[in-house]
């Protein structure tokens, strides 16, 4: 389920924008958002909190990834999961210096 509707929202993304930079941007931008929200699940250790986050959020991009593959095709997207964060750090870089 978290696949399709992360698929879904990068499908939108990619037809409205239309360039790299923004589906850079919004792979980005979900992963931070996803690792705060579970952050957050630890620091505030509410039982019925954890519980809904532990059911609809996954933990990363990679842990949504690592729910629905594994071997050779995992290891392809924990590579290209790689580049594309170097290239949102880059991205961040390039805005922090103004390049």
């Amino acid at each position: 389920m978290d696949l399709m509707i992360f698929l879904i929202i990068l499908v939108i993304v990619v037809l409205v924008f239309k360039d790299t930079r923004s589906l850079v941007y919004f792979l980005g931008i979900s992963d931070i958002i996803l690792k705060l929200i579970h952050f957050i699940k630890v620091q505030v250790d509410v039982e019925e909190f954890t519980v809904l986050i532990n059911k609809y959020v996954p933990s990363s991009l990679m842990g949504i990834a690592a729910n629905y593959t594994e071997g050779f095709v995992y290891t392809v997207l924990a590579w290209l999961y790689i580049i594309v964060m170097c290239w949102f750090i880059g991205y961040l870089l390039r805005y922090l210096f103004k390049l």
